[in-house]
């Protein structure tokens, strides 16, 4: 289809003045000797070439610039001139023939295309209007030729109306369609560029999401907030710590493919991470089958490893339906003073905590096995616990390798089985009252009290054969221990210092 602007800053025009120009100019002077001298019609040279020589200085107008206030006005007075007033003249100096007639309707038709239509509505029956004044009183002339000279530029000016409606109904248009067109792309450009934005964005999070999971929650977090992990300085903070290991995972693993031993681990990780960050911890790390874990207090990590047992105990549940071994981990905790900083070299670093607290919580999940216990914890622990808190008892005295400080350690026991937790909580004065007789060398007495308990212990709901409190049985082979050493026993009785030494990791 095709479409022509017309552009209401004259931008168009200057495009088509220069070859406006070149035709007037030779058009002017062409026509007077054609129609002077071919069909004999009258002719002024004199207005052919002012009209002309008008004209002319369009060729001399700038092209790659918007035309200027005295351009645009000198461009409308020239054809305010040489179309209506000219054609009128030579219309009335003619007698109003066919020719003139259909040429100053045509001078109409042309003016109303070339001029502004706030300018032709006025300006062209000024233009025709002054001709005729000047020609009908400039000589004498026949009647009725003011007339057939009105009648004509009345046609000729609404048909030049008709044009510059035409024209202007076609500039709105224009601009309408323009307007839409600019509208629908700046849509189109704002959709597109929301949908990259939105794409960057949703990349921007999975990023952000891979780096939470490959690195601390925390460090991201430190980020966003514009700061600059690397350049963390050393702080001493007081943590729970807390270690989780499984027991035989290499016999429990053997027989795995690597594909398996990788979705096994994955989906233990799953259960044992999770409680940690629902009950405000952070993992530490991960290393092999260990989780190591951080909280701000004992009862948040206590918590955790409550959670963290009943996930694996409704896991096993379904492994022993399955016909497959379960699963055994020990967990120990302990809390104190750490230094967290970051650790490592420029190629590497690891945003960690150092310190006592976090060698005694590796001690302690170590020593869950020896135990049989499934968490074990300090009493630095114990005293975040909530006032009216329960399920947990003392179980020992120790001294770990690396600490010189004498650690009373307790079970927490709140994930066990109902029946378990009330034997549990009914024993726990009469436990406590063995264990201060054993820990003041009492061991006859204090073995006493430890089989009249074991007497009391409920059977196992899996495996009959299997103690629900092998605490029990750990410190009958204690006593019987000392008593029954018949070498060397006294002297070591004085010499012990009611408190056991682990010389071992």
């Amino acid at each position: 289809m095709l479409k022509i602007r017309f552009n209401t800053d004259y931008a168009f025009f200057q495009k088509v003045i220069p070859i406006l120009g070149i035709f007037g100019v030779f058009g002017h002077l062409a026509f007077f000797f054609i129609l002077k001298y071919a069909f004999g019609y009258w002719e002024s040279l004199t207005l052919r070439a002012i009209a002309a020589a008008m004209y002319g200085l369009f060729i001399l107008y700038p092209r790659e610039k918007t035309l200027s206030i005295p351009q645009k006005v000198y461009y409308e007075f020239a054809l305010a001139f040489s179309l209506p007033a000219l054609f009128t003249v030579l219309f009335l100096q003619n007698g109003c023939n066919v020719y003139w007639f259909s040429s100053l309707v045509f001078a109409g038709l042309l003016y109303g295309l070339l001029s502004k239509p706030y300018l032709y509505v006025w300006a062209f029956p000024l233009a025709s209007g002054l001709a005729t004044y000047l020609v009908l009183n400039w000589e004498s002339h026949p009647d009725g030729l003011f007339a057939a000279s009105l009648q004509a530029q009345l046609v000729a000016y609404f048909l030049g109306l008709v044009t510059t409606g035409i024209r202007t109904a076609m500039e709105m248009s224009h601009e309408k369609i323009m307007s839409a067109r600019l509208a629908l792309a700046k849509a189109e450009n704002d959709l597109l560029r929301a949908e990259e934005t939105r794409k960057a964005y949703e990349e921007l999070k999975q990023r952000e999401e891979l780096i939470r999971i490959y690195v601390r929650p925390s460090l991201v977090d430190e980020i966003h907030a514009g700061k600059d992990p690397s350049k963390a300085p050393p702080v001493i903070r007081n943590l729970s710590i807390m270690f989780c290991d499984i027991r035989d995972f290499t016999r429990l693993t053997e027989v795995l493919t690597p594909y398996e031993r990788q979705t096994f681990l994955n989906q233990y990780f799953t259960m044992m991470t999770h409680p940690i960050v629902k009950n405000g911890g952070e993992v530490d790390k991960i290393m092999g089958d260990c989780v190591m874990g951080i909280f701000p207090d004992g009862a948040a990590s206590v918590q955790a490893a409550i959670d963290m047992r009943l996930e694996l105990q409704r896991f096993n549940e379904g492994m022993y339906r399955a016909g497959s071994p379960k699963i055994r981990n020990g967990i120990g905790i302990a809390k104190g003073e750490v230094m967290q900083a970051n650790f490592g070299s420029f190629e590497k670093l690891d945003r960690t905590v150092i310190g006592e607290a976090v060698n005694i919580a590796a001690r302690l999940e170590a020593k869950t096995k020896m135990y049989n216990l499934e968490v074990v914890v300090t009493e630095d622990v114990i005293r975040d616990l909530p006032p009216g808190a329960e399920h947990y008892r003392w179980i020992d005295v120790v001294q770990v390798k690396g600490s010189t400080r004498h650690l009373k350690l307790y079970e927490i026991y709140g994930h066990q089985p109902p029946e378990v937790r009330q034997f549990k909580d009914d024993t726990r004065d009469m436990l406590e009252k063995a264990l201060t007789i054993y820990f003041q060398k009492g061991f006859k007495d204090a073995a006493r009290l430890f089989r009249a308990m074991l007497e009391r212990v409920p059977p196992h709901r899996l495996a009959p054969d299997d103690l629900m409190d092998n605490i029990l049985r750990y410190y009958i082979d204690h006593c019987d221990a000392w008593m029954k050493d018949r070498d060397g026993t006294w002297e070591a009785i004085e010499k012990w210092e009611g408190v056991h030494v682990f010389y071992e990791k």
